[in-house]
């Protein structure tokens, strides 16, 4: 979950990740529609524009055009209305936008590309990255609905969202259970067809499953 109450300096000293990213400047509408329907699509971020990738300010030359960009992106190029929050911030001489996006009640948000394609996305690590589609709570069947509205299940996807993967073990210790109770819960979710399993035996790694 996104921390809005941090300050922009540490936010920079933290870097990117799973929440924030840095951009020199809005591309164009339709890279900055990517971000914010990914950030939307799995837990809320921050995107610092005027922010390089080694986290050195570098600023914005015209608010006027990046802000031109991020309206064009929010109300034409992801479907669903997004809630953002926008603020210019100064460090130093330079100025930035901090633009805050909410993780949203109304997935999946669409991002639409350049060739006018729909495309749904979600953050993994410090990208945004494109998937089929969602798999949401009750849209599967009873039993798997259950499984990822418990707590074990929604901190596993947490973190596989920002770690490859993932051993019966390391599970064990996420969730606080036993080995044997975390391994009977991985195969329940292998058969809802939530993760997906690379490996065999006490070296068998899981991964999350992109949904066809």
């Amino acid at each position: 979950m996104v921390d809005f109450k941090k300050s922009t300096l540490e936010l920079i000293q933290m870097g990117e990740g799973l929440t924030v990213e840095f951009k020199r400047t809005i591309d164009s509408p339709f890279k900055i529609a990517k971000t914010l329907a990914s950030f939307a699509n799995t837990s809320g971020g921050i995107v610092l524009v005027g922010i390089a990738d080694n986290r050195s300010t570098v600023g914005i030359t015209s608010e006027l055009r990046e802000l031109q960009k991020l309206e064009r992106a929010c109300g034409q190029l992801v479907e669903k209305e997004l809630l953002v929050r926008c603020k210019t911030i100064s460090l130093g001489l330079k100025n930035i936008l901090r633009i805050e996006i909410e993780e949203s009640a109304e997935k999946p948000h669409y991002a639409i590309n350049e060739k006018g394609e729909r495309i749904i996305y979600i953050r993994m690590k410090d990208k945004s990255v494109p998937i089929n589609r969602l798999l949401l709570p009750g849209e599967g069947d009873a039993a798997t609905d259950r499984l990822l509205n418990t707590r074990p299940v929604k901190n596993l996807i947490q973190y596989l969202k920002q770690n490859d993967a993932i051993s019966d073990k390391e599970f064990s210790k996420l969730i606080n259970v036993s080995e044997k109770r975390a391994t009977r819960l991985m195969n329940d979710l292998l058969e809802a067809g939530v993760v997906m399993k690379r490996g065999s035996g006490r070296s068998a790694l899981y991964s999350l499953k992109l949904v066809k």
